[in-house]
């Protein structure tokens, strides 16, 4: 297994070093990877951190954080121009109180997850 890595790894990078050593096709593959390769890379990159960041913010307070959502959401299809002020607001206010629930319904909430995991667990 280890032999067929390192294997590929010398053809890999024996052709890298053919291609590199000729001075066209060496160019073509430096301005390849500084250009389409390098912005593909940042771009990925700022969509990964901006996901992070949105899962970091949303569990603060989920409910309030799906309800803001939703309101941006159907604020996007009715009035495609901006977000609205009171959607401003709620974003300031925005982990405010975390709802509050009873003992019963909080033991009740566990239970049913824990019923869930076993149903499917059993299936698979």
């Amino acid at each position: 297994m280890i032999d067929e890595i390192l294997m590929y790894a010398f053809v890999v990078f024996w052709i890298a070093w053919v291609a590199v050593s000729k001075k066209e096709p060496g160019r073509w593959l430096i301005r390849f990877c500084e250009g389409p390769l390098t912005t593909f890379a940042t771009f990925i990159d700022q969509n990964v951190i901006k996901m992070a960041d949105f899962f970091v913010w949303s569990s603060k307070n989920p409910v309030a954080a799906l309800q803001i959502k939703k309101e941006e959401v159907k604020l996007k299809v009715i009035k495609p121009v901006g977000i609205t002020e009171d959607i401003k607001e709620s974003r300031k206010r925005y982990p405010g109180e975390l709802p509050r629930l009873t003992l019963g319904a909080s033991l009740f909430l566990i239970l049913l997850l824990f019923l869930i995991y076993l149903i499917l667990y059993l299936l698979w």
